[in-house]
């Protein structure tokens, strides 16, 4: 895991929440770094950690990490794009889907920072989040005899932890897929997604 200092980190968010105008999280995050000077070096799990005792810099810590991360992945899907030239297939996998129900988790957890999602591009790239795993897919389509999946690999997070895994999805109808999630070493799941509108 890379280690960050706080200011390192609250740095990286600024012009995130600097864009998105939220003046009073970057109010408290100034006085968050005059505090924590003395304590450098947090990793994003031992920044998280130190606000146990302090209400508003857990839940600004909450902020800038989850801004972070979100920024990470849109960073880390621009690289996709421009380091993988893919043909345009424009498949019927295309698009948002929100994730409505998984096997190995309930409701609580899958939507827990996000609606739990999974987004296919037309070429073949992606990303999804659900609870506190992330990352960015790359998928081909496979024929079966039962009908045409969409095959994936994915790199990404889980929690404040590098991961990754695979899955796959396959169309029930125009407007709802099922699929499966899995992490290497970890738990998988399969899923219940219905198109976004």
């Amino acid at each position: 895991m890379k280690t960050i200092t706080v200011e390192e980190g609250l740095d990286a968010a600024y012009p995130i929440l600097k864009e998105q105008k939220a003046m009073l999280v970057l109010d408290l995050c100034r006085e968050i770094v005059e505090k924590a000077k003395a304590d450098a070096g947090f990793s994003y799990a031992e920044f998280l950690d130190a606000a146990e005792n302090d209400t508003r810099f857990q839940i600004v810590a909450s902020q800038i990490v989850g801004l972070a991360r979100k920024h990470q992945d849109q960073e880390f899907q621009k690289g996709l794009l421009n380091n993988n030239e893919k043909m345009d297939n424009g498949t019927d996998f295309t698009g948002t889907w929100h994730i409505y129900e998984m096997e190995a988790w309930d409701e609580v957890y899958f939507n827990m920072e996000v609606q739990a999602y999974i987004r296919i591009n037309s070429n073949n790239l992606g990303v999804f989040q659900f609870g506190l795993v992330s990352g960015g897919i790359d998928g081909k389509l496979v024929d079966y005899a039962d009908g045409e999946r969409f095959e994936f690999t994915w790199e990404g997070n889980d929690e404040c932890d590098p991961a990754c895994g695979s899955g796959w999805i396959r169309i029930l109808d125009e407007n709802f897929l099922e699929g499966e999630f899995r992490i290497h070493l970890g738990d998988d799941s399969t899923f219940l997604a219905i198109r976004a509108k």
